[in-house]
């Protein structure tokens, strides 16, 4: 959220009954302004419609008489961050043989931690700039035109190797069904990385198959896990298509200057229909349809010829993936 004149948000803790309201016509808090300026004026922040349903849920079941976040049986209005964590720690550990929770290590755990983590999970997840789209709408333009928030998302190194392993083994964990669907020899992904895909998948089959004492020492999908990991561990899961990385044949590594190229995909110049490393499994059949949907509708009406070409072209380049999808849905 967001105020016209002033981008700092107000402290959650500060915000009182009845501040819900409108800002030039727009959804709005009247809060304090609590960072940044010690006379604390009161100001209006525009918010998207979940920050305004969580505040009208937060008002209906706050305890307090003029405020909606408080500490419970504390007395208090708001929450001592770093108190307040270290005392739910030491309740959980606590109380662990009544819950069955794993105890939580000793350490310093802190706010900005957990911001720093979420951030970073975020801006790895396969399609996390749409999500981010489709979540916050408008508000979107004012989180992604801050440059600070692309670099507050990268990983350093102290993230890095957990997060690498995270990511691959979650990217892993959603293959296994696709694992199981191409052990039976059948078609399941089309694209020109296809070929390459089934061929990994194959690779991983034929390995559980010849190891039978590695199956009777582990669960089935944990081994599965554990070698489409270490098949595909440069395989980036979206919603579009799967990309299968690999830099010298990566279609948008041709929009980069040489010296940066052979990184990371860069999602914005994806070309799925040609790119080598592109797969479209039955799972992106939805985006695709809908898209050429939208791009008849578009041709109905009255265009400039540029225009109309430009979206002809984008059509045939739909058609050649939606007409893949149901080839492979006709040898599912």
């Amino acid at each position: 959220m967001h105020g016209r004149n002033n981008p700092l948000p107000p402290v959650i803790q500060e915000i009182q009954r009845g501040a819900l309201t409108q800002h030039y016509g727009a959804p709005a808090i009247g809060s304090r302004k609590v960072k940044g300026d010690s006379s604390t004026p009161k100001e209006n922040w525009w918010i998207i419609e979940p920050v305004a349903q969580t505040l009208a849920v937060a008002e209906r079941t706050s305890w307090h008489d003029t405020h909606l976040f408080t500490a419970l049986g504390a007395g208090r209005v708001g929450i001592k961050a770093a108190a307040d964590i270290d005392l739910f720690i030491a309740q959980v550990n606590a109380n662990r043989h009544l819950t069955g929770l794993k105890e939580i290590p000793s350490g310093r755990v802190r706010p900005h931690m957990f911001r720093r983590t979420m951030s970073i999970i975020a801006s790895q997840q396969p399609d996390g700039e749409i999500a981010v789209g489709i979540q916050l709408k408008h508000a979107a333009r004012r989180a992604l035109a801050n440059r600070l928030s692309g670099a507050y998302g990268q990983i350093d190194a102290k993230w890095a190797k957990e997060f690498d392993t995270d990511l691959q083994t979650a990217a892993a964990r959603k293959l296994v069904g696709l694992l199981k669907a191409r052990r039976s020899g059948g078609t399941i992904a089309v694209g020109p990385g296809a070929a390459r895909f089934h061929a990994g998948l194959d690779k991983v089959n034929a390995a559980i198959a010849q190891t039978p004492t590695l199956r009777a020492e582990i669960a089935d999908e944990r081994l599965e896990i554990t070698l489409l990991r270490d098949e595909f561990a440069d395989f980036h899961l979206g919603t579009v298509n799967h990309c299968m990385w690999n830099a010298p044949t990566a279609e948008c590594q041709n929009q980069l200057p040489p010296a940066q190229r052979g990184q990371a995909p860069l999602l914005g110049a994806c070309q799925p229909w040609r790119c080598r490393n592109s797969v479209l499994t039955l799972s992106h059949e939805r985006i695709w349809r809908m898209e050429e949907a939208d791009l008849v509708e578009f041709l109905k009406k009255k265009l400039s010829q540029p225009l109309r070409d430009q979206a002809l072209a984008r059509l045939a380049e739909v058609r050649s993936a939606t007409q893949q999808i149901d080839r492979l849905k006709e040898n599912a």
